[in-house]
């Protein structure tokens, strides 16, 4: 919460191993997830105009060790 009155939600759930699933709502922005299994992690942002999701973006990477 800010100055301005504006809330945002983050909800994590572990899933074992240092795995986990995070989802944050920001409301009239966007629903954002973050995937993380082992060396893994994808990324899911949902823009949100009022109640209408304008578009969604998602990335996957993973973590490489030499």
């Amino acid at each position: 919460m800010n100055s301005n009155g504006d809330v945002s939600l983050a909800w994590e759930r572990s899933l074992g191993d240092d795995n986990s699933i995070t989802t944050t709502v920001t409301p009239d922005e966007a629903i954002d997830l973050e995937w993380k299994d082992a060396d893994w992690t994808a990324s899911i942002n949902l823009p949100l105009d009022g109640t209408d999701i304008t578009g969604t973006n998602v990335s996957i990477k993973r973590e490489v060790s030499f």
